[in-house]
């Protein structure tokens, strides 16, 4: 079983290797171990999408504002 930390940097890995973000990289590693059944890990995977996803939404999107 992997454990968070192997998880995490597997993660990493495909950020740096691929020019993934963490999200596509965490969904990456989630389908991966859900089609090799280790549900352990899938559950790991699916509260770090969750953390990442609520960081995200956190950061203020600046990209549309017009100052007129």
């Amino acid at each position: 079983m992997d454990s968070e930390k192997d998880i995490q940097n597997a993660a990493q890995k495909l950020v740096k290797d691929n020019g993934y973000s963490k999200i596509q990289a965490l969904s990456m590693l989630l389908s991966r171990y859900q089609s090799d059944r280790r549900s352990e890990e899938a559950v790991i995977v699916r509260r770090l999408i969750k953390v990442e996803k609520s960081k995200t939404k956190g950061e203020k999107d600046t990209r549309y504002y017009d100052d007129t």
